[in-house]
């Protein structure tokens, strides 16, 4: 079977036979590890809806060197997806931007809710965003999603939830009586999904969202954990999309 190798560009490349260098790191990976030899085919990714099949011109330990054979630019989705996700213990929130990014999220919101569970602190943030940010990119060039997800910083959901932007459909994962299917309003540009941590959410915010006009939405009637509900119900909505 013949290896896909995709890689990112740090520019979109503008013209057929143009030659890019890659990033050090972009470059010692593809030497190294998948040893990427003079002449093999490869993709590049820019993270904005670009695709560039191209072929490698040289490769050594420190460098690789490519030429762009073809210029593919991918439309964006015309309804852009938030996942709004309660953090949790240890890296549960880095495990799920990888599956998130590989069905197409567009934004990703870690929340601080009344009942995460462990502590998090806002301490060494750009170092914790330049991971979520390569996890993104490994999952980007591992599916061939052409579009890098807005990676958010953590943000309370009681200030989140007041700043609903308009035209913004957006639903809460809950228990509630009262819940029903996700089935994302037709024709909406900007759907917004909120899920809770473990022991759920508290009911002052599920009145919040309920003032501020969220539909509350149900996976079945079993209690799901985070990340299960998360990957779920984006999957949901994509399919509810594309109907």
């Amino acid at each position: 079977m013949t290896r896909f190798i995709r890689a990112f560009a740090e520019h979109s490349p503008t013209e057929v036979g143009e030659e890019i260098t890659l990033p050090d790191k972009e470059a010692i990976h593809l030497s190294r590890v998948l040893r990427l030899q003079n002449g093999d085919s490869l993709e590049l990714l820019d993270g904005k809806g670009g695709s560039f099949p191209s072929v490698c011109l040289e490769s050594n330990r420190s460098k690789v060197t490519v030429r762009v054979l073809k210029l593919v630019h991918d439309s964006p989705n015309p309804c852009s997806i938030r996942m709004a996700v309660a953090l949790g213990k240890g890296n549960k929130w880095e495990e799920l931007i990888r599956p998130l990014t590989e069905l197409g999220v567009a934004r990703l919101t870690p929340l601080i809710t009344e009942r995460t569970e462990g502590a998090f602190t806002m301490a060494k943030l750009d170092e914790k965003k330049e991971r979520w940010i390569k996890i993104a990119r490994e999952a980007c060039k591992q599916s061939g999603n052409p579009w890098m997800p807005n990676l958010e910083d953590p943000i309370p959901f009681t200030n989140k939830v007041t700043q609903v932007e308009e035209g913004e459909d957006c639903w809460m994962g809950s228990l509630r009586d009262d819940s029903i299917p996700l089935s994302p309003k037709s024709g909406v540009s900007s759907l917004s999904i909120f899920i809770g941590p473990e022991g759920g959410w508290s009911e002052e915010e599920e009145e919040s969202a309920r003032v501020q006009g969220f539909s509350f939405f149900t996976l079945g009637t079993h209690a799901l954990r985070v990340e299960t509900a998360a990957i779920s119900a984006l999957a949901v909505a994509r399919q509810c999309m594309l109907c």
